[in-house]
């Protein structure tokens, strides 16, 4: 963990010459795996969390609660997620600041990404009467279900600043390629949630207020962990942060600046709020069909989950170096860079479907005891078996355009695919559960080729074919 440049795959300050000569090293196979591995196995962590809130409600005598954490969890997908932007607009801006080797700029990016994401969080504290009115109206389900999320929600919306803060530190994190050290805060935030997860429900014999109280709680440890392992490991960068923070006018604070930072943060808002519109529609096509339909669905998107965090190492690994490449404006890094991270990703989605495909029952075991939902969610599992072969790209394109901060053509392929999607649910609902997911899998595979096709507004930024410094 040493806190050097150099250590952490990035060229040392003042040193261009260096930086031309090692950017194949730093795109070798064995590189990427390096970056990728510590966040593939911390990003299955994730949805583990989901996971064992659906496991410990799934033990209780009424499906109800399972649909209450599904839904409950969906309301704050939609909040991190929508505020994803700070963790992804950090990583890029990071990203390119650390392949310059300025690291003032970097300083600047996490200060001014913790001011923005702590406002934020309160302001979503305050705005809960507003929550509670959008969730009723958006999501239907029962009476029963719809209350039990209500509690849910009261309780885990104190989490919300903590986590927006957090994602800021990943995102500088990311952004520096420091992989180990993000596993770290990944790890402890979200093993720390299974444990309380656990320890509230199965051992203090609480309901849903146990599995949203132990989101709060480890969030805030989380971020307290984070900042003091930060200020350890920068302090190259830090030395004096605080002080230079609270100048009357500080560097951070500069309109232009705010002015891009939000502006990207609007396309990525936009895309987000789409992308979990999508299973949105997908869980509330399915409420429709009753409650162990619902049930089954978040079943499925919890896997998906498993899925999709497993396969974002490479994304993420994507991220870092694409924004370096970008930074450096080495358009064969930047290439290089590209094909290898799809490569590695295409070959894990198929490992990773013949893994769904034999443990299917072993999976579903794991996630519910009651015998009607097994059965429903194991009739429908190959769709599961589907979707990383048909997903992998749109995350590594989500990773390739986040290095970039091509934020704009994120938006505008979000858009595509929704209403896409949108039109295969209608297309495809009178199939039951069958049309529901499968217009889901397609929908993902839009999504990876939409941007695909776009890829020429990412090279742009590396500059031209020639320029490898």
């Amino acid at each position: 963990m040493n806190n050097s440049n150099q250590s952490q795959g990035g060229p040392p300050a003042g040193s261009k010459t260096a930086a031309a000569a090692d950017w194949h090293q730093h795109t070798s196979w064995r590189r990427i795996w390096s970056i990728s591995w510590p966040v593939f196995l911390a990003n299955i962590t994730f949805p583990l969390v989901g996971a064992a809130d659906t496991a410990m409600m799934g033990r209780l005598d009424d499906p109800s609660f399972v649909g209450g954490a599904a839904l409950g969890s969906l309301v704050f997908n939609f909040i991190y997620f929508g505020f994803g932007f700070l963790r992804m607009a950090t990583t890029g801006l990071v990203a390119q600041a650390h392949g310059r080797g300025d690291n003032a700029a970097i300083e600047h990016h996490l200060v001014r990404g913790m001011f923005v994401a702590f406002l934020l969080g309160c302001a979503i504290i305050a705005l809960m009467p507003l929550v509670h009115l959008a969730a009723g109206t958006l999501l239907t389900a029962s009476d029963t279900v719809e209350s039990l999320m209500k509690t849910y929600i009261d309780i885990r919306l104190f989490a919300v600043p903590a986590a927006l803060c957090n994602a800021v530190l990943l995102g500088c994190l990311f952004g520096r390629q420091q992989m180990r050290l993000v596993m770290l805060q990944i790890t402890l935030v979200n093993v720390g949630n299974l444990v309380l997860n656990v320890t509230f429900v199965l051992g203090l014999g609480m309901q849903i207020e146990g599995v949203a109280l132990a989101s709060v709680a480890a969030q805030w440890m989380g971020l307290v962990f984070t900042l003091a392992l930060l200020r350890w490991q920068w302090r190259d960068i830090l030395a004096g942060v605080l002080r230079r923070s609270l100048q009357w006018r500080p560097a951070w604070f500069d309109r232009d600046a705010f002015t891009r930072f939000f502006h990207t943060g609007s396309d990525l808002v936009i895309r987000t709020f789409l992308l979990l519109a999508s299973e949105a529609v997908l869980l509330n096509s399915a409420a429709s069909l009753g409650d162990l339909t619902l049930a089954s669905a978040q079943l499925y998107l919890v896997m998906f989950g498993l899925i999709a965090f497993g396969l974002d190492g490479y994304a993420h690994a994507a991220e870092a170096l694409v924004g370096e490449a970008i930074g450096r404006q080495n358009r064969p890094m930047l290439d290089r860079v590209v094909r290898r991270t799809n490569i590695l990703a295409g070959l894990s989605a198929v490992a990773i479907a013949a893994v769904v495909w034999l443990g299917g029952p072993v999976f579903v075991a794991m996630m519910t005891t009651q015998p009607d939902l097994a059965a429903m969610t194991l009739q429908h599992w190959h769709w599961l078996v589907l979707l990383a072969p048909a997903s992998f790209l749109a995350f590594q394109m989500d990773g390739i355009f986040v290095g970039a901060m091509c934020s704009r053509d994120m938006r505008n392929a979000m858009i595509l695919s929704a209403a896409g999607y949108v039109v295969l649910v209608l297309m495809l609902r009178d199939f039951g559960l069958n049309g529901i997911l499968g217009a889901f899998t397609l929908y993902l595979g839009v999504r990876g080729l939409t941007l695909q096709w776009r890829m020429h507004h990412v090279r742009r930024r590396a500059g031209t074919p020639e320029t490898g410094n």
